[in-house]
C-alpha cells in the first residue's frame, strides 16, 4: 500500500507511521521539520517530504497513486477562530496536491472533543475523492498524554479534582485497537464518504479512570474531590501536578468539563472488532 501521512506531530499520528513502516506499506510523511523523524532511521519504506501546506512550499514532489493520504489534526478552535482558517486552508491545499497525484482515498483524523467542521466536509465533497472522517477518544498508550497525566498526578502525594473532573465520562480507546481500525479504514472502500467515532468499549469517568490506574500500579493515593474548582486553576494545578505546558493543562481541562462519548459507532457494524478494555490497555501501555 502507498500512504501519505501529514501530523505526526500528533501522538497518535506518529505511533500510526510507525505502525505502517511495521507492517511495510510504502510511506511518505509531510513535516515541517525533518528532525521530527530522527529516531526512524534505516527504513527503506520511508520517504520525507519537509514542507508546509500554508505556503505550499515542498523539498519534491508527491509521489503518484497514492491509495490512502491521511491528515491529522488536534485541531479545537471555535467557529471564526484564525486556528480554523488555517486549518481550512492547509486542508484546501492538501486536497489540492492528493487530486494532482490521483490519490484514491482521503482520510481526515480529529480528537473526539473537536466538532466536525461542515466547511471541511464541504471541500471533501468537491474533491470527488473518497474520503473518511474519524473523530477518536483518548488514547490509551505508551506515553499518550492521559497515560502522561494519570502517572503524573500518582505521584503526589494526594490527588485533587473538581466534581465535574470525576463524573466527566469518556470512552478510552486502545492504542493498539486505534491503530488497527485506522489500518481497516485505510484501504476499505465500505468506509468511503462517511464519518465514524472510535473509542473503547467502556464508558468511564476519569476519576474511574485513575482509580483503575492507581490499583493496576500498586499505589495507594487519596483523591479529594472538591465541589467547585474554578477553570482557571483547574488548569493551573493540572500543569504544577503533571508537569504540562500550560496551554496544553489549559486544553485538557476545559475538554473534560463534560461527557465525551462516541456518537457515532457505526464502524463496528463494518469491522465488528474485540476492544480492549480500559484496564487491559493500561496494561499493555505500562508493560
Amino acid at each position: 500500500m502507498n500512504i501519505l501521512l501529514t501530523g505526526i506531530n500528533t501522538y497518535l499520528g506518529k505511533k500510526l507511521s510507525l505502525f505502517f513502516l511495521e507492517k511495510n506499506y510504502e510511506l511518505t510523511c509531510l513535516v515541517r521539520n525533518e528532525n521530527i523523524l530522527k529516531n526512524v532511521t534505516g527504513r527503506s519504506n520511508l520517504s520525507v517530504i519537509q514542507g508546509d501546506l500554508i505556503r505550499e512550499k515542498y523539498s519534491r514532489e508527491f509521489p503518484k497513486d497514492l491509495d490512502v493520504a491521511f491528515y491529522f489534526s488536534y485541531y479545537v478552535a471555535e467557529q471564526g477562530d484564525i486556528y480554523q482558517d488555517m486549518e481550512l486552508l492547509s486542508i484546501q491545499n492538501y486536497i489540492k496536491k492528493a487530486r494532482r497525484v490521483n490519490c484514491a482515498h482521503l482520510v481526515y483524523v480529529m480528537p473526539l472533543r473537536s466538532p466536525i467542521n461542515e466547511d471541511i466536509i464541504a471541500l471533501f465533497e468537491k474533491s470527488y475523492i473518497p474520503y473518511t472522517v474519524i473523530r477518536t477518544s483518548n488514547i490509551v498508550g505508551k506515553d499518550s498524554l492521559l497515560i502522561q497525566i494519570f502517572k503524573k498526578m500518582a505521584s503526589n502525594f494526594a490527588i485533587i479534582s473538581n466534581s465535574k473532573l470525576a463524573s466527566s465520562k469518556c470512552q478510552p480507546i486502545a492504542l493498539s485497537d486505534a491503530l488497527t481500525y485506522l489500518d481497516f479504514i485505510a484501504s476499505n472502500p465500505i468506509t468511503f464518504n462517511q464519518t465514524f467515532d472510535i473509542g473503547g468499549p467502556e464508558i468511564l469517568s476519569y476519576r474511574e479512570m485513575l482509580l483503575q490506574f492507581l490499583q493496576i500500579c500498586k499505589i495507594k493515593k487519596t483523591i479529594i474531590t472538591l465541589p467547585f474548582v474554578h477553570s482557571f486553576f483547574s488548569s493551573f494545578w493540572l500543569s504544577k501536578s503533571s508537569g504540562l505546558p500550560k496551554m496544553i493543562a489549559h486544553a485538557f481541562s476545559e475538554n473534560i468539563q463534560g461527557d465525551l462519548l462516541c456518537e457515532n459507532n457505526r464502524i463496528h457494524d463494518l469491522f465488528p472488532h474485540t476492544s480492549l478494555k480500559f484496564k487491559d490497555a493500561v496494561l499493555e501501555a505500562i508493560q
